[in-house]
């Protein structure tokens, strides 16, 4: 059997799936889904629970947060998965959903399923593993990285299911297919309600624009708190360093060799083209055609990004920073 259809064959042996082609069955299903899903992650929550009560009761103390910390944060996933409402979804409504977006949705819970073998894995290595080895701190990550997949997964999943839309294929596929040792930087995996802490000041994460072109991709996080309107923008390369913006009115259009804003003149560095979605508090909007210009002022000291869709532009400008330099507080920590 293959790895596709035994999953296929696990999730059908749940009691009362029916899928989600079947209209009058989809809340359901989709209940049914998250129960197992919570239960089965329960057990393994508790193992990783009791191991961690091990390491203190025979005082290996400096090993207790290499198996606290992702055992928060695989109880964090499991309250999620149990605790998720979607209100008014089109998913469940009577308007048309497309074919291509029930399809997406049972393959976020076939990946969400298969990653119980994964993690299964990773806490028998830690059971196993020697708490005083160095080796011990990178099999925490490794399981904590593998975690915090189901998360982005999940978070995924809620899209789908929040817009009746198909996501970007090739996003959906780099998901899925994304491994523990190519897990992108946290800055690139920030959530909802998630922080940031920069230059002395605390802003919270409200909303997320990206845009995709090939195998480049960028997201920008919409801030709230600090000193105003703030954004964070973010690639998969964890070599790279982030961008700290601001929105502004930008006077050209992407591609266009030099744009102005805010009395600045901007030079032309890169341009795409590809989709986009847009993620905030007043929903999502997903397979959206976008062009994402990079410019940079002639000091070099400043850099422009600019978005543009059919329906609308944001213009961010700001300056480049050192990850080192910003504090996350997200799953990761």
């Amino acid at each position: 059997m293959t790895k596709g259809g035994r999953i296929d064959s696990l999730l059908n042996s749940i009691p009362g799936y029916g899928g989600y082609r079947d209209k009058e069955r989809r809340r359901d299903s989709d209940r049914v889904i998250r129960e197992q899903l919570a239960l089965d992650y329960g057990q393994l929550a508790e193992r990783l629970g009791r191991l961690a009560t091990t390491l203190a009761r025979d005082r290996n103390i400096a090993a207790i947060p290499l198996v606290d910390r992702p055992h928060r944060r695989l109880v964090s996933f499991i309250d999620r998965i149990r605790t998720a409402s979607y209100g008014y979804s089109p998913l469940f409504s009577d308007r048309p959903v497309q074919e291509d977006a029930l399809d997406q949705l049972a393959a976020f819970d076939r990946s969400l399923a298969d990653q119980q073998d994964e993690l299964v894995k990773g806490i028998a290595a830690l059971e196993s593993g020697n708490p005083r080895d160095a080796e011990y701190e990178a099999l925490s990550q490794q399981l904590a990285q593998t975690i915090e997949g189901l998360h982005d997964r999940f978070d995924r999943r809620h899209q789908v299911l929040h817009s009746g839309e198909a996501l970007p294929h090739a996003d959906v596929l780099a998901l899925l297919e994304t491994t523990a040792a190519g897990a992108p930087p946290a800055a690139y995996r920030l959530h909802d309600g998630e922080a940031v802490e920069y230059g002395g000041e605390n802003y919270s994460v409200i909303g997320r624009v990206s845009a995709e072109s090939g195998s480049v991709t960028w997201r920008a996080f919409q801030l709230r708190g600090g000193s105003g309107d703030r954004w964070l923008l973010a690639t998969p390369d964890d070599a790279a360093k982030l961008l700290w913006l601001r929105r502004v009115d930008a006077v050209g259009s992407p591609g266009d060799p030099t744009v102005m804003a805010d009395g600045t003149a901007y030079n032309l560095e890169s341009l795409f083209a590809g989709t986009g979605e847009v993620i905030g508090q007043q929903g999502a909007a997903a397979n959206q055609p976008v062009r994402f210009a990079r410019y940079r002022n002639a000091a070099g000291s400043g850099v422009l990004a600019l978005f543009d869709w059919e329906t609308g532009r944001l213009g961010l400008a700001g300056i480049e920073v050192d990850p080192r330099d910003m504090r996350l507080f997200s799953r990761e920590s």
